[in-house]
């Protein structure tokens, strides 16, 4: 896995301190680990966003969506979910579909680390539910999640595209079968309107 510094979780090793503090050390490497796809295409490690920016940018979208556009969804809800989706990543990677790993190895390996960070907080059974609940689609709120997460690749992948990466479409075809509902469906056909690769432009 590329990153921009080893884990900083290293730092404590040895030492005691507050579940609350360990738990930061460890999730902070999500700000240390790039998001592994755009390195794939040759994005420039410089220019390349972290997953804790990508998570910054779900959560967001997650509450201006879920206020706009979807009034039955739990909004609250749907934005705990988008903070925690990624939290395993910070132990097993940004394994991407392109890694020998399979699905299910993927989800044990980040069900492992979301478990081993969470469980010392008080409420860490409620949060691996959370987690749980998006990586399974168990409810309309996780799988709003699941489908913002892949809007928000095609958003920051048409911002790249802007910035000359050049032509992102696998990408967004990726963002193509993930999208269900019509008002995400309009969003990102309004987004492919503004791409500056798009087709006879």
């Amino acid at each position: 896995m590329h990153t921009k510094a080893a884990a900083p979780i290293a730092f404590l090793q040895g030492r005691r301190t507050l579940p609350l503090i360990e738990a930061y050390f460890e999730l902070n490497h999500l700000k240390q680990l790039f998001r592994q796809g755009w390195l794939r295409v040759g994005l420039a490690r410089e220019r390349c966003e972290s997953v804790a920016e990508h998570s910054f940018g779900v959560a967001l979208l997650c509450l201006f969506l879920a206020d706009s556009y979807f009034p039955e969804a739990d909004a609250t809800r749907v934005v705990r979910i988008a903070l925690l989706h990624d939290l395993g990543e910070a132990y097993a990677g940004d394994i991407t579909p392109h890694d020998p790993v399979s699905r299910e190895e993927k989800l044990k390996r980040e069900r492992d680390a979301v478990e081993r960070i969470l469980a010392k907080l008080p409420r860490g059974a409620e949060y691996l539910a959370l987690w749980e609940e998006y990586e399974h689609g168990t409810s309309f709120e996780a799988r709003l999640v699941r489908q913002v997460d892949r809007l928000e690749m095609g958003l920051q992948a048409t911002i790249y595209e802007y910035q000359g990466a050049g032509d992102l479409s696998q990408f967004f075809a990726s963002v193509h079968k993930a999208l269900e509902t019509p008002e995400l469906k309009a969003v990102l056909a309004e987004l492919e309107a503004l791409r500056p690769t798009r087709p006879g432009v």
